[in-house]
C-alpha cells in the first residue's frame, strides 16, 4: 500500500478560503464559549468583533478526529493565545469540562520559556480575574505561582494549570494522582531559538517524548498553536506530517491584492489598509520575507531564496519612454481563462531589451479575467509597443489561443509576429521542461542584475505580484499562491531576441515615446492611496 499524501503548508495556504458557507452553524460549544467571553468582560466588552476563524477553532475542539490532536498555524496577532490559552483556562475553571470530551481537572501550558510565555500567561490570567466581577463570583479562589495556577470554582471544584518552558522539558506534570488531560502548546519557538538546530531538536523532544507520554493515556487533548519562524519550525513540520488535525490561518487569503478582492481572517482588526501599510513598509525596508512569514505564513529563509531583494533591480520608466529607439520590445504572456477569484492570474508582460542585454519591464496586466479580455489587452499592448515577438504558450489546450490571435489579426487589421517553437518552427512556444527548470534558466540574469522593474509602478498590482512571486521562489519550488508572473519572465529565454544597436541617438519630440500625449502607464489602484 502506498504512503498517504498530506497537504503541505503551501497547499493549505493556496486553498485558504474565508468565505462562510451559507449553511454554516457554529457548534453549541463555540456559541457558549463566545457568550462566556462576554460575561468575563462585562460591560466593557471586547476590543474587536469575534472573527469566524475563532468559531472554527472552537468547533474543532469538540468536533474533530479523536485520533488526532490539533495544530493551529496562525498569523501574528490572531489572538490564538488569548482564545485557546487565557479564555479556555478560565472557561475550564468555571465549568470543569469540555463538551464531547469530558472532565478537565489538570492541564499543562507550554510556551517558549518560563520567563517569557509562562509568566506572561500568569499575569494575563490574574488580570482577567481581577478585572471581572463574573470570574470573581464563579471562581472565588485562586492560588498562583509563576508555574502553577490553581482555580477553585463556586462549587468547590479545583482546576490546575502547570506551566513549562519548551526547552527545559516537561517533568512532574502529574498531580494529585492524575495525569494532565489537556496540553496547550503556545509559540514554542522564540526568534533566537529558531536559528538553533539544537534548540529545535530539544523542542521536538519536548512535544513528542515528554508531553505525549506525560498525558492521560485514554483521556487527553493537545492543542498546539503558533506562528512559524522557518520551515524547520517544529509546528510547521507537524502541520505537514499528517499526524495532526490542522488549521492554517493567514491574515488574509492572498496579498497583494486590490481592496475589492481583499478577504481577511479578521477584517474588524486587520483591515485592508493595515495589511497594505505593513506590506509597503516591508517592501521599502527589503523585508518582504518578514511580512510573508508573520502575516501570510509563507516561509522563506534568506538562504533558501533563489532571488534576493538586492537582485531585483529598479529603474526610472521615463528613461525608457524618452529613449524608445534604444530598445527592442517583446511581449510574454501567461493566459488564464477565468475571472473567478480562485482562478489563476492572466499576466501579459511588455519588456524592453537594450544593447547591453538588460531587460526592463515597462507595461502589462496582471489580473483574473476572461480570455476575450486577454485578447483585447494583447492587441492594445501590441499597438502601443510594436514588439518584435509575442510569446504565447501552446501546451495542452492553449494551442487554440494562437489560432484565435491569428484570426483576430485579420479582423482587426493588426498584425504581429508570434514567437515560434524552436523545434517545429510553428507559431507558439511549447515547453519541454517543468516550470522550475524553465525559471532556473533566467535566475542567472537576476544574479547579474539584468532584470529591471519600474520604480514608478512599484505599488501597482503587476509589480506587487512580481515581487511577491520572486521573493517566494526557492530551489524546491514556488511557495507563492501564483507563479503566473514568473512564467512570463521564464518565457523570455524561449524567445529569439535581437539587441538594438548601441549607436542610438535620442531625438527630442515625437517618435521616441509610445505615450506621446499620455502620462506614464496608469496602473492606478486602491492600493496607491496607502503607499508609504
Amino acid at each position: 500500500m502506498g504512503s498517504e499524501q498530506f497537504l503541505t503548508v503551501v497547499e493549505h495556504l493556496n486553498g485558504c478560503n474565508y468565505s462562510v458557507p451559507d449553511d454554516y452553524v457554529p457548534t453549541e460549544f463555540a456559541l457558549e464559549f463566545m457568550n462566556f467571553i462576554k460575561l468575563v468582560n462585562g460591560a466593557e466588552g471586547e476590543e474587536n468583533v469575534s472573527p469566524v476563524v475563532h468559531f472554527w477553532m472552537l468547533d474543532q475542539i469538540v468536533d474533530r478526529d479523536r485520533d488526532k490532536n490539533i495544530a493551529n498555524l496562525c498569523s501574528r496577532g490572531l489572538a490564538k493565545t488569548t482564545l485557546l490559552g487565557e479564555y479556555l483556562f478560565l472557561y475550564l475553571a468555571v465549568y470543569g469540562e469540555l463538551p464531547n470530551f469530558g472532565e478537565v481537572s489538570l492541564a499543562i501550558y507550554v510556551s517558549d520559556s518560563i520567563e517569557n510565555g509562562v509568566k506572561n500567561m500568569r499575569k494575563n490570567l490574574e488580570f482577567r480575574w481581577e478585572e471581572s466581577e463574573f470570574l470573581q463570583e464563579y471562581i472565588p479562589k485562586i492560588r498562583f505561582t509563576d508555574i502553577r495556577w490553581e482555580f477553585t470554582n463556586k462549587a468547590g471544584k479545583k482546576f490546575i494549570v502547570k506551566g513549562y518552558g519548551a526547552k527545559t522539558g516537561v517533568r512532574g506534570a502529574k498531580e494529585l494522582g492524575i495525569r494532565p488531560q489537556l496540553a496547550i502548546l503556545d509559540d514554542l519557538i522564540s526568534d533566537e531559538d529558531a536559528r538553533s538546530a539544537t534548540v529545535i531538536s530539544s523542542v521536538e523532544d519536548t512535544v513528542y517524548k515528554a508531553i505525549d507520554y506525560a498525558m492521560h493515556p485514554t483521556h487527553s487533548l493537545i492543542i498546539w498553536s503558533g506562528t512559524p519562524f522557518n520551515a524547520r519550525d517544529p509546528l510547521y513540520k507537524a502541520v505537514e506530517s499528517g499526524a495532526w488535525a490542522v488549521n492554517v490561518y493567514p491574515v488574509c487569503e492572498v496579498f497583494p491584492c486590490e481592496e475589492v478582492d481583499f478577504v481577511g481572517a479578521w477584517t474588524d482588526r486587520f483591515t485592508y489598509a493595515y495589511v497594505l501599510r505593513m506590506y509597503n513598509k516591508a517592501l521599502l525596508a527589503g523585508k518582504i520575507d518578514t511580512f510573508n512569514q508573520e502575516l501570510m505564513l509563507r516561509i522563506m529563509s534568506e538562504e533558501d531564496r533563489l532571488i534576493k531583494d538586492h537582485e531585483i533591480q529598479w529603474y526610472s520608466l521615463k528613461h525608457v519612454l524618452q529613449n524608445r529607439g534604444a530598445f527592442n520590445f517583446y511581449i510574454t504572456t501567461d493566459y488564464a481563462t477565468s475571472d473567478k477569484k480562485s482562478s489563476d492570474l492572466s499576466v501579459i508582460s511588455v519588456w524592453a531589451l537594450n544593447s547591453n542585454g538588460d531587460w526592463f519591464w515597462v507595461d502589462g496586466i496582471c489580473k483574473q479575467q476572461l480570455m476575450d479580455k486577454n485578447i483585447d489587452d494583447t492587441f492594445r499592448l501590441v499597438q502601443k509597443w510594436t514588439p518584435l515577438e509575442v510569446g504565447v504558450e501552446i501546451s495542452g489546450q492553449q494551442k487554440g489561443f494562437v489560432t484565435w490571435l491569428q484570426a483576430e489579426m485579420g479582423h482587426r487589421n493588426i498584425y504581429f509576429n508570434l514567437a515560434s517553437d524552436k523545434t517545429s518552427g510553428e507559431p507558439g512556444i511549447r515547453p519541454v521542461t517543468n516550470k522550475m527548470e524553465r525559471f532556473n534558466i533566467v535566475v542567472p540574469w537576476f544574479k547579474a542584475h539584468k532584470v529591471f522593474f519600474p520604480m514608478e509602478l512599484r505599488h501597482t498590482p503587476p509589480i506587487l505580484e512580481a515581487v511577491s512571486e520572486l521573493s517566494l521562489a526557492s530551489p524546491g519550488g514556488f511557495k507563492s499562491k501564483w507563479d503566473d508572473f514568473l512564467d512570463t519572465i521564464s518565457m523570455l529565454a524561449a524567445l529569439q531576441t535581437w539587441r538594438p544597436s548601441d549607436n542610438f541617438m535620442p531625438t527630442p519630440g515625437k517618435g521616441n515615446n509610445p505615450y506621446d500625449g499620455e502620462e506614464v502607464p496608469d496602473h492606478t489602484s486602491d492600493m496607491d492611496s496607502y503607499t508609504v
